[in-house]
């Protein structure tokens, strides 16, 4: 409201109170319970008129703490009551419970999360808009050549240049009322404080091991039930986010025989208004990193896996690309700042869903990174590609097998050159490009005069 008490279109008026009890300290053990109610007045035929009130009840307490453990616990029920005979009255729960635990002299770390959330959200309505080439992250590809902007026609930008379109939610008045469940858990096995041991326990004091697993999944919601379980299914779910993943180590962080082994495996699935879209990739990750001297460093990757897609309404958009990469790299190191890479990198991937794709794919390179404390600092890259390919490369699965090159011989190089030019100003120039058989070289530049203040 204004000061003359005169009514906008924004004035709204609310007024609640609050009890609570509770007992012990907030910095260790410690419950508290408390009760909160509120009305609300917003504006309706150019009157202050009550809208909703509410009922809060909720929960804080932290019955666990001490030196090897701790647990924490929010819970908050509230009920919202509406005076407007055409919205619904809501209920919504909200809570969160966080278990921290060490075990066995701390070599041990566990760690759990679950949450809970009730939210209204509106369906997920988007379209592309063009922006300067360079501000964008998404590129256009027009694969029926009918001149209209599909939206199963736009790709995640891979150069700079392409990046010439944004995407952007549109206003949507239909609400959905929504109930997500967060699970996580981690575990990490560090026996690295038995490195002065003997036998077992000192051969043990190399390995690291971390385990984590997450699950975030929405569903709609429905009156007053809800559905507290993080791992169940049923047609009402709205999103879905999995996670799970495991690295094993051998002298991590040493560089000396380095090695380690990752596991991932991830999905996710989404219902928009252009239907139901998921993904899953799965991966296996090893690599090891020895330093010879205090000069040199051998690197080794490999991984094998896939990655796929499938999409409700566009088929073009169903595939699933088996992966492998063997990637071998050779480092100059002067001092602690400075170093020159030579690598070769050899990738093969498939499409076994839908359009049938090959790709055998060899990469030689040579990478640098030249840095001068408090003054300036140089990167760069030149790569040589060599794209054997067998499909349809104008597709939306040759553009994510090629990552946006084309098949044959193609060039790539990129090069950064930051500059302190004072202690509140900073310049940065970067010049990037690529040149391939079939398509014309690309040429991208720019420079940045960064001011702090």
């Amino acid at each position: 409201m204004l000061a003359d008490r005169s009514l906008t279109a924004l004035s709204q008026r609310f007024a609640g109170y609050e009890v609570y009890t509770g007992v012990g300290d907030s910095t260790a053990v410690f419950v508290e319970v408390g009760y909160r109610n509120r009305v609300n007045d917003s504006l309706r035929l150019g009157n202050l008129e009550r809208v909703n009130r509410s009922n809060n009840y909720y929960i804080r307490s932290q019955p666990i703490k001490d030196e090897l453990s701790s647990l924490k616990i929010y819970a908050n029920y509230r009920v919202l009551k509406s005076e407007i005979e055409t919205i619904e009255d809501e209920v919504s729960f909200n809570s969160r419970l966080q278990y921290q635990r060490k075990f066995f002299d701390k070599k041990v770390l566990w760690n759990t999360t679950y949450e809970t959330n009730s939210s209204t959200i509106p369906r997920q309505d988007f379209t592309y808009v063009a922006v300067n080439p360079g501000q964008g992250t998404f590129t256009w590809i027009d694969y029926n050549g009918d001149g209209i902007q599909d939206l199963n026609e736009f790709e995640v930008a891979q150069f700079q240049d392409q990046g010439r379109f944004v995407r952007i939610l549109l206003p949507n008045q239909v609400f959905v009322p929504t109930h997500q469940n967060k699970f996580s858990q981690t575990l990490t096995l560090n026996p690295s404080s038995w490195s002065q041991s003997d036998g077992y326990k000192k051969l043990l004091s190399h390995f690291y091991n971390q385990t984590s697993y997450l699950i975030d999944r929405m569903v709609e919601r429905e009156g007053a039930t809800f559905d507290l379980n993080p791992f169940g299914t049923g047609d009402n779910q709205l999103g879905l986010n999995l996670n799970f993943r495991n690295s094993l180590f051998f002298n991590r962080g040493k560089q000396k025989y380095t090695t380690n082994y990752t596991y991932i495996s991830s999905a996710n699935e989404n219902l928009q208004s252009i239907g139901s879209l998921s993904s899953d990739i799965e991966s296996h990750q090893l690599g090891f990193i020895h330093k010879i001297k205090e000069s040199w460093l051998i690197t080794i990757d490999g991984q094998t896996g896939f990655n796929a897609s499938e999409s409700e309404n566009f088929a073009n958009r169903n595939f699933k690309i088996n992966e492998s990469l063997f990637k071998p790299q050779v480092s100059y190191l002067f001092g602690n700042s400075s170093r020159v890479d030579v690598f070769y990198e050899l990738q093969s991937k498939e499409n076994v869903v839908n359009e049938e794709a090959m790709l055998d794919q060899q990469n030689i390179g040579v990478s640098w990174s030249f840095n001068k404390e408090q003054s300036y600092a140089v990167n760069g890259e030149i790569r040589y590609v060599k794209n054997d390919f067998i499909g349809q490369a104008f597709s939306p699965v040759g553009f994510q097998m090629l990552e946006g090159l084309q098949p044959g011989t193609n060039f790539t190089w990129n090069i950064l050159f930051q500059k302190n030019i004072s202690s509140f100003l900073d310049l940065n120039i970067s010049y990037s490009g690529r040149d391939s058989e079939t398509a014309r070289t690309v040429h991208t530049g720019s420079v940045q005069l960064k001011a702090y203040f």
